[in-house]
This record gives C-alpha cells, structure tokens and sequence, in this order.
C-alpha cells in the first residue's frame, strides 16, 4: 500500500513540475508567433532563446490568474545599414476556462 502511494505521489509531483515547463514553452512560442504577427515581419523570421525573455508577475505567484511577461528583443537595419534595436513587452494571462491548449493564454497587453 505505501508503494502504491508513493508511486502515485511521484506522478503527481512530475505532472505538476513538467507541466509549468509546459506553460513556459507554450506562451513563449504564442509569443514569438504574436510578435511576427503585429510587426508585419516576414514569415521565416526566427529568434533566438535570449532574444526572448519570459518572467511571471510576482504579486500574482501560482493559479489560474497567472500573468506571464514577455520581453522580446527585434534586432533590425534601418536604411544606412545601422543596426537598431526594440525591445517589446507582452503580457499574457492564463484562462482557466479555456478548452483547447492553443487557446489557454490570451494576449493583454502589447506594447
């Protein structure tokens, strides 16, 4: 019996650790599609893992109203060859209401 409960303890603690990872990945990638979308930038355009910076709001910690902050750098030439450099802020909110995984996060703020 206390094996049973151990083995069932043990899952539970993998399914809750992975699944914050997954929510991690999922608005980072939501992001990268996000900031592609409002830029107008064209379709093949990639960004690197640092480029890309995702924090969680503090006041806010765990549960369902989680506010994911994204920060994303674009790195871009204006016409003299000058590299420029923006940085754009995306805040993301988890929906508990949500039915699909591609819809669980709904952009708030865009700046």
């Amino acid at each position: 019996m206390k094996k049973l409960f151990f083995l069932i303890l043990t899952i539970a603690i993998v399914a809750c650790s992975s699944d914050t990872k997954s929510d991690h990945d999922t608005v980072r990638e939501l992001a990268k599609k996000d900031i592609i979308e409002k830029l107008d930038l064209p379709k093949g355009t990639e960004f690197s893992d640092e480029s890309v910076e995702l924090t969680t709001n503090p006041a806010d910690g765990d549960g369902p109203n989680v506010e994911y902050i994204v920060k994303v750098t674009v790195k871009s030439q204006d016409q003299s060859g000058s590299e420029v450099v923006k940085v754009h802020k995306m805040h993301y909110k988890k929906k508990a209401d949500a039915e699909a995984a591609k819809d669980q996060f709904e952009l708030t703020f865009f700046e």
